[in-house]
C-alpha cells in the first residue's frame, strides 16, 4: 500500500469539507483495519512528516494493537516491542498527542504481555533506570506515568488472547508495585522542595495512575494512609507554595491540585460497601482532609474567585465520602468520642459554607448545588433510625441546623432582576432553573426535620421580605427575595395537612395585598403557581377559596396566564364540589379571558379543562346557557372552515385549536355524580334551587347529538392530514371515557365516524377508540352486531395494510400502525377474548403478522407483538379458533424467536422473548418440547452456538414455567452466544 497515497488521503481528512471527509474517513477506517497497517504505521510516525499524519500512524498501531494483535507472531513480540520504544524515544519532546497514544499502545503492549510475569517490572526499570536515549530523566519519568496510568483502563477493552480472568489476577498481583512506583515518585517531587513547571505533567500522570490502579489488588482503606497523605501533601504545595497577586493558581497548579484531590474521591469511595471496617480510619482521613483542605476552602470563600474549580472538587471529596460513609460520620451527632463529634461538628460547617457560598449559582459561584444531596442524607440517616430516645435526641440536633439552611436556601434562590440579568446566558437561566428545583426539593428535607417549625420560619422570612420590600416603596427591582420566599413556601405546599395554619391564611392575604403591578411579572408569576399549590389545603379549608379565586382570575389577565390557567385547573379539580357558590362569576371571567385575545393556544385549552370542571356544579339550565356562550364559538368556527373548505396552514392550526380545547372540555364535564354527592353540593342563591335527579341526557352527549353531523363533514374534509384526525379522535375519546355507557345513543354514528377514517388512514387513536367501544359494548345484545362489524373493519384494514406493504418488503414503514395493532389486539384478548371465535377472525394470519413484526428492527413493533403473541398464547386455551392457530404455528413462532435472538432483535431487547418461552410452556406442556427441537437444526440460528449450548438452553427453559427474571436471563446469554459475545459465553456455559 503506498505510503504517500495515505498521507495525502490524511491531509485531505483533516484540510477539507465535511462530504468528502465523510468519503475519506471511511477509506481510512479501511486500511487501518489491513494487516499492511502493521508496517505503514512505523513509516507515517517520521520526524519530517506532518504533525496530522504522525498522529494517524499512532492511533492506527493503537487500533491494531488493541483489535489484532493476534496477527503479529509470538517470535516478533520482542523485536515489536524495540521499535515501539525507538517510537516513543522519537517522540519524546512531542508532539504530545502523538506521545500520549504512543504511550497508550505500550500499555496495551503490557496486558497482552502479561502472561510474562515481569513484564510490569521491567518496561518500568528501564524508565526509571533512564535506559531509553537521550531523554531527560523528568521526560522518561512522565512517560512511565502515562503507561501505568493506562495499563488498568486498556485492560478492559483490549482483545486478547489471554483470558480475563488471567489479565484481572495478574493485575491485582501488580497493583502494589505499580502504586508504590507512583507514591515513590511523588514523595521523591516533593521531598526535593521544589516542583519545576517542566516536572507537572508527569505528577498529573502520576495521580491519575493512582486512582486508575485502585480498581485492582484489592486495597485496604486502612493501607492507604501513605498515599493519602502523599496526594494532600501535594495538594497543600500546589495552593501555598507561593503568594498569589490575584489570588490565582497557575493552570499547572490548579491541574495538579484538582488531579490529586479527585485521586481522593476514588480511595474513599473504593470501599464503599465496607465502610463499617473501616469506621476509624474513616474518621482519621476525614481529620486529615478537614486540616489540610479547610482553610483552602476559606480563602477561596467569595465570589468569582479564579480557583472556583479546585473548591468544586474539594466540596466533592467531602460529599462523597459522607455518601459512602455516612452512618460512621453522623455517629458523631451525639457520641461519647470527643474526636467524632469534632469531625461532624466541623464537616456540618464546612457544608453549611458550601451551601452558603458567596454569590450567585451559577453565574458567580458553582458549588452550592454540591450540598443539596447532604441535607437529605442527613435528615434520612436520622429519621430511619428506630423511635427510641436517641432518635430523638439526634432530631432535635439537627433542627438549629436546617433552620439556618431554610433561611440560606431562601437567599440562595432568589431570582436575578433586571439590572442583573444581563449577565446571564440561556445556559445559565436553564441551570438556574435546575437550581431553584433542587432548592425545593431540599426545602421538603427541612420540612421533614422541623415539621411545623418550617412554617414559623418561613413565616418570619416573609416578614422580613415585605419589610425589605417596604423599606424603599419607590424601587422595583427588591422584589427577588419576597418571590424567594413565596417559592419556599410553594415548594412544601405538598407536605402541608388540612390544619387552618395561621402562617398558610397569613400567606394567602398577602398574596392578595401585593401590588404586583409596581413589580416584575415573575412575582406574580410565583404567587398565582403558589395558590395552585395549595388547592389540597384550601379544600380542606373552604373558607380561604375566594382569596384563591381572586388571585387567579386577576392572573388571566396578565402575562403569567399560563400560571393562572394552571392554579384554576388544579384549584377547580381539588376544590370541584366547593366551587358552586363561585361557579357563575367564575365562569364569566373564563369566558371574558377566552374572548380577550391574549392567551395564548394552551392556555385556551387548560382552561377548557377548568371550565368543564366548573360547569360539573352547576344547574342543568345554566350549564345550557354557558355551554352556548363558550363552547358554541368554536363549533361555529369549525362550521366556517368546513363551508369555506380552507386547507390552509393557518386554517388547520384553529382546526386543533379548537379541537383541542373541545377535548379538555368532554375531560372535565360530567354531572353524574356518586351517590349522595349531590346534596352536598354547596348551591349559589342566585342559583334556582338544586335539581333532584340528574338531567336525561349528559351534557356532552347533547353536544354530541347537536354537532355529529359536523364533525363527520369535518372528518371527511381533513380525512388525509394526521393531527387534524388524531385531535378529532382525542375529542371522542375523551367523550367515550366521561360518558361510558351513556353514550349508546350515538354508538352507530362513532362507528360509522371510526369507519370513515379506517377507510382512508388508520390513526392510532381511532384504534385505540373503536378497542373501547368493543370493550364497553361487545357484551349488550343490541350492539353486538356493530361491535362485530367494527372489530372485522380493524381487523381487515390492517392485515390489508401489513399485506402491501410486506409485499413490497417495507413493513418498517408502518412500523406506528404494527405498533397500534398490536397493542389493541392484546387489549381485546386479554378482556375481550371471545370475540375472535364468534368473528371467525383469521388467528393464523394475525399470529403470521406478529411473527413478521417481532422481526423488525424497530423496538415499537418487537414490543408489541410479543407482547400480544404472549398473552394470545395465555388466552388460546380459552377459544378453539385460537388454540388450533397456536397449535399450528407453534414451531414456526419458536423458529422465528431464536432468528430473533440470533441477531434480528437489538441484543437490549431480546429480554421480551422470554415471555414467549413461559407462555407455550405453561398453557402446552405436551407440545413445546416437541416444538423447541427445531433449535437442533445445524448452524441454527447462527454458526457461532454448538449443539451442547442449544441442549443446555433447551434444558433450562424446559426446567421453568414461572419464573420469569431466570427465563429472561437464560435469553439474554443464549442470544450473546449465538452473537459470539465471549463475556456472557463464559457466564452461560457456567452457570
Amino acid at each position: 500500500m503506498d505510503v504517500r497515497t495515505i498521507e495525502e488521503a490524511v491531509l485531505a481528512f483533516y484540510r477539507s469539507g465535511n462530504r468528502q471527509q465523510e468519503d475519506t474517513h471511511q477509506w481510512l477506517q479501511q486500511i487501518q483495519e489491513s494487516p499492511q497497517a502493521w508496517s505503514f504505521c512505523w513509516e507515517l510516525m517520521q520526524l519530517n512528516k506532518p504533525s496530522e499524519v504522525q498522529f494517524f500512524g499512532a492511533i492506527t498501531l493503537h487500533s491494531k494493537l488493541t483489535k489484532q494483535w493476534a496477527e503479529v507472531p509470538k517470535e516478533a513480540h520482542n523485536e515489536f516491542k524495540q521499535k515501539l520504544l525507538e517510537s516513543i524515544v522519537l517522540f519524546g519532546n512531542g508532539p504530545k498527542i502523538v506521545l500520549c497514544r504512543l504511550c497508550i499502545s505500550m500499555s496495551v503492549f503490557i496486558v497482552h504481555m502479561l502472561e510474562h510475569p515481569t513484564v510490569i517490572e521491567e518496561v518500568t526499570g528501564m524508565f526509571l533506570n533512564e535506559q531509553l536515549g537521550n531523554l531527560s530523566k523528568n521526560t522518561q519519568l512522565e512517560i512511565l506515568m502515562s503507561v501505568l496510568e493506562g495499563i488498568p483502563d486498556e485492560a478492559e477493552s483490549v482483545h486478547t488472547r489471554i483470558p480475563r480472568s488471567m489479565v484481572r489476577e495478574e493485575l491485582n498481583k501488580k497493583a502494589e508495585f505499580a502504586t508504590g512506583t507512583v507514591i515513590n515518585y511523588l514523595s521523591e517531587k516533593l521531598n526535593s522542595g521544589r516542583i519545576d513547571e517542566s516536572e507537572t505533567n508527569g505528577l498529573i500522570n502520576a495521580t491519575k495512575s493512582l486512582a486508575t490502579w485502585l480498581k485492582y489488588g484489592n486495597i485496604r482503606l486502612d493501607g492507604c494512609e501513605t498515599m493519602v497523605q502523599v496526594l494532600l501533601k501535594l495538594v497543600h504545595y500546589c495552593y501555598w507554595k507561593e503568594p498569589k497577586d490575584d489570588g490565582c493558581l497557575s493552570q499547572e497548579d490548579s491541574d495538579l491540585a484538582e488531579t490529586a484531590v479527585k485521586a481522593l474521591v476514588k480511595i474513599m469511595s473504593s470501599q464503599h460497601s465496607n465502610g463499617y471496617k473501616y469506621s476509624s480510619t474513616v474518621i482519621r482521613y476525614m481529620h486529615l482532609f478537614l486540616d489540610v483542605l479547610s482553610p483552602i476552602l476559606d480563602v477561596e470563600y467569595k465570589e468569582n474567585n479564579e480557583n472556583e474549580n479546585l473548591a468544586f472538587v474539594i466540596y466533592t471529596l467531602f460529599l462523597s465520602t459522607l455518601e459512602c460513609y455516612s452512618t460512621v460520620i453522623f455517629a458523631g451527632i451525639l457520641s461519647d468520642d470527643e474526636e467524632l463529634v469534632k469531625v461532624y461538628g466541623r464537616t456540618v460547617d464546612l457544608l453549611v459554607k458550601c451551601t452558603d457560598k458567596p454569590g450567585t449559582y451559577p453565574v458567580d459561584e458553582s458549588c452550592s448545588t454540591l450540598a443539596m444531596e447532604f441535607w437529605y442524607l442527613l435528615q434520612d440517616e436520622v429519621l430511619s433510625m428506630p423511635s427510641d430516645e436517641k432518635k430523638v435526641k439526634r432530631w432535635e440536633a439537627i433542627k438549629p441546623v436546617y433552620v439556618h439552611i431554610v433561611k440560606v436556601l431562601i437567599k440562595k434562590s432568589q431570582l436575578p432582576n433586571e439590572k442583573a440579568l444581563h449577565k446571564w446566558n440561556s445556559d445559565d437561566l436553564e441551570t438556574f432553573r435546575c437550581y431553584r428545583q433542587d432548592i425545593g426539593d431540599t426545602l421538603l428535607s427541612c420540612h421533614d426535620v422541623l415539621n411545623d417549625l418550617m412554617l414559623d420560619v418561613l413565616s418570619e422570612a416573609l416578614d422580613e421580605s415585605i419589610a425589605y420590600l417596604n423599606f424603599d416603596p419607590q424601587n422595583t427591582d427588591n422584589w427577588p427575595l419576597l418571590e424567594a420566599t413565596i417559592h419556599a413556601y410553594c415548594s412544601i405546599a405538598q407536605k402541608i395537612e388540612y390544619a387552618e395554619y395561621p402562617q398558610i391564611v397569613k400567606l394567602l392575604k398577602v398574596l392578595n395585598e401585593i401590588p404586583y403591578e409596581k413589580y416584575s411579572e415573575k412575582l406574580l408569576g410565583m404567587a398565582l403557581e403558589t395558590a395552585g399549590a395549595y388547592s389540597d389545603w384550601i379544600s380542606d379549608n373552604p373558607k380561604y377559596l375566594p382569596a384563591a379565586i381572586e388571585l387567579l382570575v386577576r392572573g388571566l389577565s396578565s402575562s403569567q396566564a399560563s400560571q393562572a390557567t394552571l392554579g384554576l385547573k388544579d384549584l377547580t379539580s381539588e376544590c370541584q364540589k366547593e366551587m358552586a357558590p363561585f361557579a357563575l362569576p367564575l365562569l364569566d371571567a373564563c369566558r371574558a379571558a377566552l374572548q380577550g385575545n391574549h392567551l395564548k393556544n394552551s392556555e385556551m385549552i387548560r382552561l377548557m379543562y377548568t371550565v368543564g370542571n366548573i360547569m360539573s356544579v352547576i344547574s342543568y339550565e345554566n350549564i345550557l346557557h354557558y355551554l352556548d356562550l363558550m363552547v358554541s364559538p368554536c363549533f361555529e368556527e369549525l362550521q366556517m372552515n368546513v363551508q369555506n373548505q380552507n386547507t390552509s396552514d393557518a386554517a388547520k392550526g384553529r382546526v386543533i385549536l379548537r379541537l383541542e380545547m373541545i377535548a379538555k372540555l368532554f375531560s372535565s364535564l360530567n354531572t353524574k355524580k356518586p351517590a349522595g354527592q349531590e346534596e352536598d353540593i354547596p348551591i349559589a342563591r342566585a342559583q334556582p334551587p338544586p335539581q333532584t335527579q340528574s338531567p336525561a341526557v349528559q351534557p356532552i352527549l347533547l353536544i354530541l347529538e347537536k354537532t355529529m353531523v359536523l364533525l363527520k363533514t369535518l372528518c371527511t374534509m381533513w380525512l388525509h392530514d394526521e393531527s387534524v384526525i388524531e385531535t378529532l379522535c382525542k375529542a371522542l375519546q375523551q367523550a367515550l371515557t366521561n360518558l361510558m355507557e351513556d353514550i349508546k345513543p350515538l354508538l352507530n354514528d362513532m362507528c360509522c365516524l371510526i369507519l370513515l377514517i379506517f377507510a382512508n388512514k388508520c390513526a392510532p387513536s381511532a384504534v385505540e377508540m373503536a378497542g373501547n367501544f368493543i370493550l364497553i359494548f361487545y357484551n349488550d345484545p343490541e350492539s353486538k352486531g356493530s361491535m362485530k362489524q367494527l372489530f372485522t373493519a380493524i381487523m381487515e384494514y390492517n392485515f390489508g395494510q401489513m399485506q402491501q406493504y410486506d409485499e413490497q418488503q417495507k413493513l418498517s414503514d408502518v412500523a406506528d400502525l404494527i405498533e397500534t395493532f398490536f397493542l389493541f389486539n392484546t387489549r381485546i384478548t386479554k378482556k375481550m377474548s371471545k370475540c375472535y371465535g364468534e368473528t371467525q377472525a383469521d388467528c393464523t394470519r394475525l399470529i403470521e403478522y406478529a411473527m413478521k413484526s417481532m422481526m423488525l428492527p424497530e423496538t415499537g413493533p418487537i414490543k408489541k407483538s410479543v407482547g400480544f403473541l404472549s398473552i394470545f398464547i395465555k388466552e388460546s386455551r380459552n377459544c378453539p379458533l385460537m388454540m388450533s392457530a397456536v397449535v399450528a404455528q407453534g414451531e414456526n413462532l419458536l423458529s422465528n424467536t431464536f432468528l430473533c435472538l440470533g441477531g434480528y432483535t437489538p441484543r437490549a431487547h431480546v429480554d421480551v422473548f422470554a415471555d414467549i418461552f413461559l407462555a407455550l410452556n405453561y398453557k402446552y406442556p405436551s407440545d413445546f418440547p416437541r416444538w423447541i427441537k427445531v433449535l437442533e437444526k445445524p448452524n441454527f440460528p447462527t454458526l457461532f452456538v454448538s449443539q451442547y449450548d442449544k441442549e443446555l438452553f433447551i434444558k433450562k427453559v424446559l426446567k421453568e414455567k414461572v419464573n420469569r427474571r431466570l427465563v429472561q436471563e437464560h435469553v439474554r446469554k443464549f442470544a450473546a452466544v449465538c452473537r459470539n459475545a465471549v463475556e456472557w459465553e463464559i457466564d452461560f456455559r457456567t452457570s
